[in-house]
């Protein structure tokens, strides 16, 4: 009886603890960043599909209030770390759809939600029933950094499919002008249905933000270049030099691209073999450890059995 009195009144504490958390913590109005294009796309899809995303927005949103009002401090220049991340989040193809103070906000979510596992797990596995507080709070401040982690993740591994989309596109878009159409039509047309096909391909993504561009007047040499210093891809930098070279001598622009669909294909053709013939070298180093177990293993077995004979 005493047992259950005990469980009933730790539940109530628990939820009166939950609603003035609620009440001295939750704003009555969250000031949110606005969102458009492909982002809100993106957040009205993961929002549809998967659960978690949708369970932790609200709280996601909650922090991002709070660090958008943050100052600057001393050890923590916020107001310099936001250009940094909204540049990451463009080349990562906005990551879970988050602003750059959603993203901080979600740091915090993570942190919070590392903290409460360690507190309830310390509290499970330890003899004097209680939780090891320092131990959680040092796991949960670990953890702000795996959101960075995996926003470089997500970086990276974009980076490769952009790579591996480009001359496709290219050649897509040697079609178009092979069938009569200017530069900027070729690219419209790739660009819809490549959205229709596949709208998180990152190569029609950044076609899509170059066409705006040109678009609202920014001339083609300039929305190229602006692609090159988004992608950050030696590939797509030597092509679009080449493009640029071509308008200034007046070479066709098709040929210019057929050339340079080539080139990029024998590059990545060569990469792939240097990486393959790497490969043997690297894989010297795990062989010799596993000779030597082997060796080990075959020497005291012979050692042992001698051993056993010399004392009968």
């Amino acid at each position: 009886m005493e047992t259950d009195l005990i469980l009933f009144g730790a539940i109530i504490l628990m939820f009166i603890s939950f609603a003035l958390f609620v009440w001295g913590f939750v704003p009555e109005k969250i000031e949110e960043d606005e969102i458009f294009g492909y982002r809100l796309t993106k957040r009205q899809r993961l929002l549809e599909e998967n659960g978690l995303y949708a369970l932790t927005l609200p709280l996601v949103k909650l922090f991002a209030h709070y660090m958008r009002n943050m100052p600057d401090l001393p050890f923590f220049k916020i107001s310099e770390l936001r250009p940094k991340l909204r540049d990451k989040l463009k080349r990562s193809g906005f990551m879970g759809a988050y602003t750059p103070n959603e993203f901080l906000g979600m740091c915090c979510v993570v942190a919070l939600t590392v903290m409460v596992f360690f507190l309830f797990f310390t509290l499970v596995v330890s003899e004097t029933g209680s939780a090891n507080i320092p131990i959680a709070i040092l796991a949960g401040l670990v953890s702000l950094a795996l959101p960075y982690i995996q926003l470089n993740s997500a970086i990276s591994q974009r980076l490769v499919e952009l790579d591996l989309r480009l001359p496709y596109t290219v050649d897509l878009l040697l079609l178009s002008m092979r069938a009569g159409l200017d530069f900027m039509t070729a690219v419209d047309r790739v660009v819809t249905r490549g959205r229709q096909q596949n709208p998180d391909d990152p190569m029609i993504q950044e076609l899509g933000v170059v066409l705006q561009e040109m678009r609202v007047g920014t001339a083609r040499v300039d929305a190229l270049l602006n692609l090159c210093e988004r992608v950050q891809s030696d590939y797509l930098d030597t092509m679009v030099g080449a493009i640029i070279q071509s308008e200034k001598r007046g070479t066709p622009l098709a040929k210019v691209l057929e050339i340079q669909v080539d080139t990029i294909r024998n590059k990545r053709s060569q990469k792939i073999e240097k990486k393959a013939s790497q490969a043997a070298v690297k894989i010297l180093l795990p062989l010799m450890f596993i000779f030597g177990a082997v060796v080990i293993i075959v020497v005291g077995a012979m050692a042992l059995r001698v051993m056993s004979d010399g004392a009968m």
